[in-house]
């Protein structure tokens, strides 16, 4: 008896000195080995695979004994083999949560059927009763604004801020418009600026609008609200590109 517990006690000594062993091993050889040069140094994807335990590689692929005696690739080995533990450890976490979220989702299926299945019958008609029609205000129609073409060229601007009285003017009615303006013969496309004024001086629109060619002639399309405008004369403003205002009078009237 006395000689099989000094076996034991023998064996577990004789253990714990192969760890200690091992444990100095690797100790002394992250530096005891420098190789600046790397000579015989396996490739990068060699010691990957030595790390990650390919099963590609044969026992006779592995380098054991030149990574066991050279610092750099010992220590870059090492490096490997714990990203190697590493990525296992979130595998099997992902793995674990894949499952959880499994399993949650049949218990609360279960849970759900279980629970509608055990519902009075008099829940089940009320729940399948219609609703009670509720009306719901609409918005009103929008209105869509009235189409007009004018010809500017039957017009006389004049040059600057006023337009001067002329018994020939832009007739208007007071509601919401959409005008194409076609511009005299010459006017150029480009970015137009266009405002127009009542007689006091207030400015109703003030905008920029592009002038398009078609068919030779050059056209501004505005969108003007004069639904609230008072019945009386307006001037029209125009700025080609690079050159002064021309003005042209108006005159907004109850009707079409």
């Amino acid at each position: 008896m006395n000689e099989i517990l000094m076996t034991e006690s023998n064996q577990s000594v004789s253990a714990k000195q192969v760890r200690d062993v091992v444990a100095l091993g690797k100790k002394y050889a992250k530096t005891a080995f420098p190789n600046p040069t790397r000579d015989g140094c396996p490739d990068f994807s060699t010691l990957r695979a030595m790390a990650y335990r390919d099963r590609l590689l044969s026992l006779g692929d592995l380098p054991v004994s030149h990574v066991v005696s050279c610092s750099p690739c010992f220590q870059e080995y090492a490096r490997l083999r714990r990203m190697s533990a590493l990525m296992r450890g979130l595998q099997v976490t992902a793995a674990s949560l894949v499952v959880l979220v499994v399993l949650f989702a049949s218990l609360r299926f279960v849970w759900n059927y279980t629970r509608g299945r055990g519902e009075p019958s008099i829940s089940r008609e009320h729940r399948a009763e219609p609703q009670p029609h509720v009306a719901t205000q609409q918005a009103p129609p929008r209105i869509a604004p009235l189409a007009l073409t004018v010809n500017l060229a039957s017009f006389s601007p004049t040059r600057g801020d006023q337009a001067k009285d002329s018994a020939k003017k832009i007739h208007l009615p007071a509601k919401l418009l959409r005008v194409s303006f076609l511009l005299p013969f010459g006017m150029e496309p480009g970015e137009y600026a266009l405002r127009v004024k009542d007689s006091a001086g207030t400015l109703l629109k003030d905008t920029h609008v592009l002038g398009r060619l078609t068919d030779g002639i050059t056209s501004l399309e505005v969108d003007l609200d004069l639904t609230a405008a008072s019945r009386g004369s307006f001037t029209l403003m125009i700025r080609p590109p690079g050159l002064t205002w021309r003005t042209f009078p108006i005159l907004v009237e109850g009707g079409v």
